[in-house]
C-alpha cells in the first residue's frame, strides 16, 4: 500500500523539491504598506544589544560593530534598525506584549513615558540615509543605508518620525484595531493599505 510513496520521484514533479524558496528580503525607498511600531517615547530608542538592558525592548537592541558604527544587517536573531510591521496578528502580539511590559514597569515605579503606536503611511518616501528592509513575511526594519554611529542613527530616525509618522496612544490604537480584525502575517492583504 505505501510502496509507491517510498519510491523516488522522477520527472517534472520531482523539481518542486529542489526549487529554491523565494526570499522575502528586499529593500525599499518608500513604505510599501502602512507600517507600525510601538514606542514608549517619541525619540528612537535603539540601543547596543551588547549591553543587556532589561528596561528596554528586546526588539530595539541592535549590533554596534567594534569600530563604533551600526552597519546594515539582516539576520535571524537581530536586525540593525527599527522594527516595523503591518497590522497583523504577530505585530499585535509583539506590541500588546510591549505595552503590557511598559504598564507593569510603570506600576513598579519606572517613570512614565509617552507611549504610542507610530504609523507611517504607504508611499512615504524614505530619506537616502535610511533603507527599509523587508526581512520576513511581515517584518520590516528601518536601517542605516551607510554605516553610522548609534547616536546618529537614533537622531536620524527621530527626525524621520517627527516629520512623517503619526503617534496614537496605545489604548486608542488597540480599541480601533482589535486583534481579531488583524491580518494574517503571510496573507499580504495588508500590502493594499
Amino acid at each position: 500500500m505505501f510502496r509507491n510513496l517510498l519510491r523516488p520521484i522522477s520527472g517534472a514533479s520531482a523539481h518542486w523539491q529542489n526549487r529554491r524558496g523565494l526570499s522575502y528580503v528586499s529593500s525599499h525607498s518608500v513604505f510599501p504598506a502602512t507600517l507600525y511600531r510601538f514606542q514608549v517615547r517619541p525619540e528612537s530608542p535603539l540601543f547596543d544589544k551588547k549591553f543587556d538592558r532589561d528596561d528596554l525592548e528586546w526588539e530595539d537592541g541592535i549590533e554596534v560593530a567594534n569600530d563604533g558604527l551600526v552597519y546594515p544587517k539582516i539576520s535571524m536573531d537581530v536586525s540593525n534598525g527599527a522594527l516595523f510591521m503591518p497590522n497583523t496578528h504577530l505585530m499585535q502580539e509583539f506590541t500588546r506584549g510591549s505595552y503590557d511590559n511598559y504598564m507593569e514597569a510603570v506600576d513598579n515605579g519606572q517613570p512614565a513615558g509617552r507611549p504610542g503606536y507610530l504609523s507611517i503611511s504607504k508611499g512615504t518616501a524614505i530619506p537616502k540615509s535610511l533603507t527599509l528592509y523587508r526581512e520576513r513575511d511581515s517584518r520590516f526594519t528601518l536601517q542605516p543605508s551607510q554605516p553610522m554611529t548609534l547616536q546618529a542613527l537614533n537622531e536620524t530616525l527621530t527626525d524621520f518620525y517627527s516629520k512623517f509618522s503619526t503617534s496614537t496612544p496605545p489604548g486608542e490604537w488597540l480599541d480601533k484595531n482589535p486583534y481579531h480584525e488583524a491580518f494574517f502575517d503571510n496573507s499580504e492583504e495588508w500590502m493594499d493599505l
